[in-house]
């Protein structure tokens, strides 16, 4: 019962605020958001560190894990978790009973943070031992994303032709999913365990994972085209990008000018559409998508690499789409002349709330948008 107030609650707010033409802006200084949970907590990044920004407390940094020098915060979940990538001591977990698990001073690693326990690294896990093993701590692993239960998915960096994607829960420790054939990446996952990202062979197409079960949801054409989920809700929309023609040759050789690509939605029957780009612009991305169905990314005419595993984002203008007024400009939404120029998004909540960069009278800063 309370679950049905609730949407109903929501579903009246958001028609409430679905028309509404302007957003206010919070600054958040110099924070660099990159998530947002459904109580406005916002995981970000300033400095080198990971970050937790809050209503009335501001910036909290989170720290370092020991002996190490810097932490990148990707995600948040409900109960203000947040997870991301530091450097420092861990250990790899092996899998092999031929080889045993593999202690190391710094090793990049994914991490969990609480209010109660502060920043845990989680460590790594062991792949072919048989080639790679005493290597395995020169080998890094990236949290983006953790659940409403605490479990944490990524991706590990591309060795040779491997590339997997992982999840850890504190219960069940390591697991290792997607394609034996670069790449398989977990781009996040949802609060009720939904992951999703990119898994297949040499380029790579979006994918679901639900309960082990992978789901390839394709591409705008058929053939050789690349594609990637960048956000999903619970009940199976999902957001991201894809190319818009079959790879050339320029594409295949590592040039990423020469595949063209537009942001996309999913349907929860697996149907995709393209949602274009701004005007006079090339390259469109999705990087989230509410329970509404808002989708929030960035379009734009150049590319650049960012984050964790140097993902690769659109440099340009960050949209705001809907089925009934299709993609806007956000600058268009926020009130002129209020010093503000915003560069890119980077979370959306249930609320609309949207979280991203760009400057205030000239200087960088983070934002917070609220219908």
């Amino acid at each position: 019962m309370k679950h049905r107030i609730l949407l109903v609650f929501l579903f009246l707010l958001y028609g409430s605020t679905a028309n509404a033409q302007l957003y206010t802006i919070t600054g958040l200084g110099p924070l660099s958001p990159t998530a947002i949970n459904t109580w406005d907590q916002v995981a970000g990044n300033y400095n080198g560190h990971a970050y937790l920004w809050e209503f009335g407390r501001g910036m909290r940094d989170l720290g370092t894990l020991p002996g190490g020098t810097g932490s990148y915060a990707t995600g948040i979940n409900d109960l203000g978790a947040v997870t991301g990538t530091a450097d420092g001591a861990g250990t790899v977990i092996s899998t092999d009973s031929a080889f045993p698990d593999e202690p190391c001073s710094d090793l990049t690693q994914p991490f969990v943070w609480t209010a109660k326990t502060g920043m845990t690294g989680i460590g790594t896990i062991g792949i072919q031992p048989d080639l790679l093993y005493p290597y395995w701590c020169q080998i890094p692993f990236y949290g983006m994303g953790i659940d409403g239960p605490g479990q944490v998915v990524g991706f590990m960096a591309e060795i040779e032709t491997y590339q997997f994607a992982f999840s850890w829960t504190s219960a069940a420790g390591w697991s290792l999913f997607g394609s034996s054939y670069q790449p398989s990446i977990s781009n996040g996952i949802t609060d009720r365990s939904v992951i999703f990202g990119q898994t297949g062979n040499i380029n790579g197409e979006a994918a679901l994972w639900r309960e082990g079960v992978e789901t390839d949801l394709g591409a705008l054409g058929e053939g050789v085209y690349n594609s990637s989920a960048n956000g999903a809700t619970d009940q199976g929309e999902v957001a991201g990008w894809s190319t818009t023609a079959p790879l050339s040759q320029d594409c295949l050789d590592g040039d990423p000018t020469g595949c063209p690509f537009h942001a996309v939605l999913w349907t929860r029957q697996g149907e995709i559409s393209d949602l274009g780009t701004l005007s006079g612009d090339t390259f469109s991305m999705a990087v989230g998508i509410n329970y509404f169905g808002q989708v929030i990314g960035s379009s734009g005419n150049f590319l650049e690499s960012l984050g964790p595993g140097g993902t690769l984002t659109v440099v340009g203008r960050p949209f705001l789409w809907t089925e009934r007024k299709g993609m806007q400009d956000l600058n268009t939404l926020i009130r002129s002349g209020s010093g503000w120029v915003l560069n890119s998004v980077s979370g959306i909540n249930v609320w609309g709330q949207i979280v991203g960069s760009g400057t205030f009278n000239g200087e960088t800063r983070g934002f917070l948008l609220t219908p």
